[in-house]
């Protein structure tokens, strides 16, 4: 946090209590902060601004959605939000108004004030929402820079900080980041480019760190929808050598999140549209006379640090005036670059200062800028670099050249593996990491449980270098890639495994990446690749970089031989390669073809977890597809296989496959055996690996699904607070999919219950906008067949036939087909009440067509519509044959809520015969057997069509 805060003017707009901050994205009433969503926020920004104005639906939209289709629902949805923050009570005052057919506008008096705040409070605390390396203890000299930093990220919203290699760039750039957390509230995302050699993974890498999962080739488009209406500063490290790419992203996530602010760190200025370039300067230096004291001396910061950090490497220098001389000679020498400073102090406490001076000035006549014709990454640290190494050990100098193997960072066990051997000892590998680290070439992180160290970047750069003439590269190479291949068998099998030894985790992803590349170049060895790809495969699925798994995988497959026995590593590999295509390729043939191969593989090898997960994976194609008696017969057969083992995990997965299986087949009490005993016996551990893997989690997938059975049999209450339940607790995973699935069924039961069709549509919008950052979908498609009913529910059918369309073509696309029979049936009542009789005859007639399962859980609703339709031909009496099928079949199901419907629709039709009294006598039952939830929809308007019958029969 910065020393001193600085003062800075900022926009308040004033309506009636409330009081505006555009910049700082608050609204306060009074002293209270209104809690406001971001494309809220946006809208009310965008009106205040052209108070008293009409802003058009699309021009409304365009600007707080830039660059989306995003329906004019989603637009009232928000401005629904909108009104209830704002409300003030029935005699309050009226802030916005709404012209059909036009626009919105903000009708309330506004006034503007400047009031003058500090940029950068240095006692109040942030906690930073995604991984941020610690604030260095002390940084020498750059607090004005910092300062400068922070007010041009604020106003420019884009700069890049430029500087030669060792300049201080990274340093600056993390004490902007920690000086910003309050500003940013904590959404600040560092990410180092450094270990990325491939500038293909980079927008992968970026969304990865956002925690996105990575499904397409280009993850710009969901990390735009993701950035987009949220204020954040991404700060992307080290870009010199990927400098055209991270150009185009960062001019991509510039243009297209207008709330995103971005610094980046280079060599070079990225030379992009929007760019702001600032140039770090070297630190002063003491200037070259002969009168200046060590007091004086410490007021240049080249001069501070290089004192600071000898006295921290054990110097035993004397701070007197005799001593100034020669560290403001020093520090002009080697241009006030931070790096060559402190490794120059690095070594005072083995040579003494007046030996450093000395080995400095005879051996490397440092010249800044360095030749013209060096390659750009040493044109400013190369001699730097040369005068570190050679002041090192023998040991030490082959032990850095080793070290530049590892891409990223490296625990000390990995050091010993592969730099040590054959050689030298590990206490000697040992002593040099120690020796490399004093004289700030490595760096180390003690916060886990195992420490981890790394070579600077442009230190490893140099070694690689050192590495290559010393004629060990590739074996150094085949090292690496062997220790790397051992920890990942290691953890796999994780079985005798000490607390003080590693295991293969997210923070190698560099070096494993590193290793595969190896492994599959024409210096490699592709056997060697086929094991790292195996055994990667969690670390991969786990990070959710589908696309890369699946790259990786099918490299490795190709090269395995058909004819040969197969392996577990080919299993591994083509398992991997199936749960990679879920989020790409969907539930297609390829999917399917991808799981029966890898179960086949299973079965040969009698691997039983293996064969579970083929199961499963071909159940979920199944149920998705939907064909039910095949989902059926893949959970019977997985659970056949899990009674094999002792461990309950398994078995809890086929209730839960068996529990989903029998909801969607409308077997509503077998359904509920399922899922309740699958929630009672599942164990974290199970429940957490699947999450890990795959980010799926079946806890919260049952707990929706038991809300929905709960709702089919009558059960309104319960049902409502199992659906929120199951928010509650994919909410506080942090993982996309399972909020994704329990908004999906949270917002059939609402659509299905509520009357207040606002509320309905607000969490509609949730899921749609939900599913869009993460780029599911299946939700999405369900969210806009959702929005599509909720608008026929206004009367608007026009409006509702669209969205339900795109809703069905997606679900087509991904074979994910399920939810199609009930949409289509709910869309033709729609049409039926519209008046849009063709339109409904048509929809029937696809429904029948694409119908796989002759019975499910909607069979019941589908025949009632079916009733509906065929009273609009005047054929009464097919209308209450299908309305009788439709209250059997749900009486078959028990499905309570279902027969209320069907009894209620037959009921109407007995009236409008003369009826009544046959009428009451059907419904009433019906009615009294609920015991809750007496303010749904259907509840409250049969209870109302009962009073009207009763009014008119005769007493009896």
């Amino acid at each position: 946090m910065l020393q001193e805060a600085s003062h800075h003017s900022r926009d308040v707009i004033a309506f009636g209590p409330f009081r505006l901050f555009p910049s700082e994205r608050v609204l306060k009433k009074g002293d209270e902060t209104v809690k406001l969503g971001a494309r809220a926020f946006d809208i009310l920004t965008v009106l205040v601004e052209n108070a008293g104005e009409i802003v058009g639906h699309r021009e409304l939209i365009a600007k707080v959605w830039p660059g989306a289709f995003v329906e004019e629902v989603s637009l009232r949805v928000h401005i629904a939000a909108l009104r209830k923050a704002l409300d003030t009570g029935e005699a309050g005052p009226r802030y916005l108004t709404n012209v059909p057919g036009r626009g919105y506008g903000f009708v309330a008096p506004t006034s503007r004030e400047a009031i003058e705040t500090p940029d950068f409070v240095a006692h109040r605390p942030a906690v930073a929402r995604y991984a941020l390396p610690a604030r260095l203890t002390h940084v020498v000299g750059r607090d004005d820079d910092v300062r400068e930093l922070c007010e041009a990220i604020v106003a420019e919203r884009f700069v890049t900080l430029v500087g030669p290699g060792g300049m201080g760039k990274t340093t600056v750039a993390l004490s902007v980041a920690h000086a910003l957390l309050e500003e940013f509230r904590g959404a600040i995302c560092f990410v180092e480019l450094g270990p990325l050699n491939d500038p293909h993974l980079l927008a992968g890498t970026v969304a990865s760190a956002f925690g996105l999962p990575v499904q397409t080739q280009d993850p710009i488009p969901g990390l735009v929808a993701h950035l987009r209406g949220k204020r954040m500063l991404l700060i992307l490290d080290s870009s010199e050598h990927l400098i055209s790419a991270v150009a185009v992203l960062a001019g991509r996530l510039f243009e297209a999140a207008p709330d995103l602010h971005i610094l980046a760190t280079s060599r070079e200025a990225l030379r992009t549209d929007g760019e702001n370039v600032y140039r770090l300067s070297p630190l002063a230096s003491p200037p070259d006379t002969s009168n200046l004291t060590m007091a004086d001396m410490l007021g240049f910061p080249a001069a501070k640090l290089f004192v600071e950090r000898a006295a921290m490497g054990g110097g035993t220098m004397v701070l007197d005036d005799t001593a100034a001389p020669l560290v403001a000679n020093i520090c002009r020498r080697l241009g006030g670059l931070a790096l060559a400073i402190e490794l120059a102090a690095g070594r005072v406490g083995t040579l003494g200062l007046r030996e450093t001076a000395a080995l400095l000035d005879s051996q490397f006549a440092l010249r800044w800028p360095g030749r013209r014709t060096a390659p750009p990454r040493h044109q400013t640290l190369s001699a730097t670099l040369d005068w570190s190494y050679n002041l090192l050990s023998e040991t030490e100098r082959k032990v850095l050249a080793r070290l530049s193997a590892f891409a990223g960072n490296f625990t000390l066990e990995g050091a010993q593996q592969v730099a040590g051997r054959p050689e030298l000892a590990e206490v000697e590998v040992f002593d040099a990491i120690g020796g490399l680290f004093v004289k700030s070439l490595a760096s180390a992180d003690t916060s886990g449980p195992i420490a981890r160290y790394r070579l600077l970047d442009t230190t490893r750069t140099y070694a690689a270098m050192k590495l290559k003439d010393s004629g060990e590269y590739n074996d150094l190479r085949r090292r690496h890639a062997l220790y790397y291949r051992d920890l990942l068998v290691r953890t796999a099998r994780g079985a005798g495994l000490t607390a003080d030894q590693p295991t293969a985790s997210a923070a190698d992803i560099d070096n494993i990446r590193a290793a595969l590349h190896w492994a599959f170049s024409a210096d490699g060895d592709p056997a060697l690749g086929v094991d790292l790809a195996a055994f990667s495969t969690p670390i991969w699925l786990g990070k959710a970089l589908l696309t890369e798994c699946r790259d990786w995988m099918t490299r490795a497959a190709a090269v395995a031989n058909p004819d040969d026995a197969p392996t577990q590593q080919q299993l591994l590999i083509q398992t991997a390669l199936a749960s990679s295509q879920v989020l790409g390729v969907g539930m297609s043939d390829q999917f399917k073809a991808s799981w029966t191969k890898a179960l086949e593989l299973a079965v040969r090898l009698q691997d039983i977890p293996g064969q579970l997960t083929g199961h499963l994976a071909l159940w979920g194609a199944a149920i998705r597809a939907p064909s039910l008696d095949e989902a059926l017969d893949a959970a019977r057969r997985c659970g056949d296989i899990a009674r094999l083992v002792p461990d309950p995990g398994p078995s809890a997965m086929v209730d839960w496959m068996a529990g989903v299986t029998e909801h969607h087949l409308g077997r509503l009490a077998d359904a509920r055996l399922h899922l309740r005993r699958a929630l009672d016996t599942d164990t974290e551990a199970a429940r957490l690996t699947q999450l890990r893997q795959i980010g799926y989690d079946r806890r919260v997938a049952t707990i929706g699904v038991m809300a929905n059975v709960l709702w089919l049999q009558g059960y309104f209450e319960q049902a409502r607070q199992w659906g929120e339940r199951a928010l509650a607790e994919a909410r506080s995973l942090e993982f996309a999919l399972p909020v994704g699935v329990a908004l999906t069924w949270a917002g059939l039961n609402k659509y299905l219950s509520d009357p207040d069709i606002d509320a309905v549509e607000r969490d509609v919008v949730e899921l749609v906008d939900h599913s869009r950052t993460h780029a599911i979908a299946s939700d999405e498609a369900f969210g806009l067949c959702l929005l599509g009913l909720c608008q026929a529910k206004r009367q608007q059918f026009d409006a509702a036939m669209p969205l339900v369309m795109e809703g069905l073509r997606m679900f087509g696309e991904i074979h994910y087909e399920v939810f199609t029979p009930f949409v289509l049936a709910h869309l033709c009542e729609a049409a039926i009440e519209a008046k849009r009789h063709d339109d409904a005859r048509s929809l029937m007639t696809r429904l029948a067509r694409d119908e796989r399962n002759p019975k499910s859980w909607c069979t019941p609703e589908i025949l009632r519509v079916k009733g509906m339709l065929a009273l609009t031909g005047g054929d009464q009496a097919a209308a209450a044959a299908f309305f009788s099928q439709s209250i059997e079949s749900a009486r078959t199901q028990g499905a309570l809520a279902w027969e209320l419907r069907a009894a209620t629709s037959l009921g109407r039709l007995h009236a409008a015969a003369g009826r009544p009294g046959e009428a009451l006598d059907l419904l009433a039952p019906v009615f009294e057997r609920f015991a809750e939830g007496a303010d749904t929809a259907d509840l409250v308007a049969a209870g109302q069509f009962l009073d009207e019958l009763r009014s008119s029969t005769p007493a009896r």
